[in-house]
């Protein structure tokens, strides 16, 4: 579990990807890499909408597969109807052999278009950004891009998760992509990132982005330990705890909040309608002090 200071509000799991999403990842090594698209593109292919693979061109259309869903009959059907595409930036730029900002955006935004005049309900494009190597690209140029970007997701039916590889690029670099995204992916398939924070009216909080299952179970007991500790420190407020983030909320782990719940002052749980299902399945209703507030704002005292 990632645990650190200070808000984090734009980081979110890979499967929350949505429509209008520009989102910054970084990998370490080819495993974490192939992971994070592939729950990419499983997600999008779910969600009806048309997948594009922009990889180094020397990616085959068998590594693909075999990478992201050996055994998989519907990543296979998505691949033959092209719902799925493998791509390059440098395919997408031909004919022309030279990278610009305007040629990139141009590209990108036709082939947007191109997906919903097919009938998907969205496209979306996963970038290596290794491309930029490939294509003999400076790295100003690249951060110019991405600042300047906005009008590609703004009411569009397209989302975009830029990856880099931290290995290739410089620390300078990273830092300034990362800033200019205006949403950060975790980076880990399957962990659970844990922010401690305040709320505007300075309430402890705690916010959850991951996975809250079996394998994590230890660290999210660990994120609420803390947050309810600093609920002590604070008797008046509540504790807001943001389950927002979380892609999986497993019945363990939401019971083990209700527990501590019922013990404690006044809690405020912002979460998603399906885990407001779940954590009222599982007796949400008999805890007084805590109140499960949705993320489209609906709330209800327990």
């Amino acid at each position: 579990m990632a645990d650190r200071p200070g808000p984090d509000v734009r980081t979110i799991p890979v499967q929350r990807i949505r429509p209008g999403d520009h989102a910054f990842a970084a990998y370490r090594d080819e495993a974490a890499k192939w992971a994070l698209l592939g729950a990419f593109v499983h997600h999008g292919l779910a969600q009806g909408e048309k997948v594009l693979a922009l990889l180094d061109p020397a990616v085959t259309a068998d590594e693909l597969l075999d990478r992201i869903g050996p055994e998989s009959g519907n990543l296979r059907r998505a691949w033959r109807s092209g719902q799925l595409e493998l791509t390059s930036m440098r395919a997408l730029l031909h004919p022309h052999r030279r990278f610009t900002t305007a040629r990139q955006w141009q590209r990108l935004a036709e082939e947007s278009r191109l997906a919903v005049d097919q009938g998907y309900s969205a496209a979306r494009a996963y970038i290596d950004m290794g491309w930029v190597a490939d294509l003999g690209t400076e790295a100003a140029d690249v951060v110019a891009c991405e600042h300047g970007a906005r009008h590609l997701f703004a009411g569009r039916a397209y989302s975009e998760v830029c990856a880099y590889d931290v290995n290739t690029f410089a620390p300078e670099v990273l830092s300034a992509a990362h800033e200019l995204h205006p949403v950060h992916l975790l980076g880990d398939i399957g962990t659970l990132l844990a922010t401690h924070t305040a709320t505007d009216t300075g309430d402890p909080a705690v916010r959850l982005v991951g996975e809250a299952d079996i394998a994590t179970a230890e660290e999210f007991a660990a994120a609420l330990h803390t947050a309810f500790a600093r609920r002590e420190q604070h008797p008046a407020p509540p504790l807001r705890v943001d389950l927002t983030g979380l892609h999986f909320l497993g019945a363990g782990c939401a019971a083990l909040l209700l527990r501590l719940a019922s013990t404690a002052g006044a809690v405020d749980v912002v979460c998603t309608t399906i885990q407001d299902r779940v954590l009222r399945r599982l007796g949400a209703a008999g805890i007084p002090s805590l109140t499960l507030r949705t993320a489209h704002g609906e709330e209800r005292r327990c």
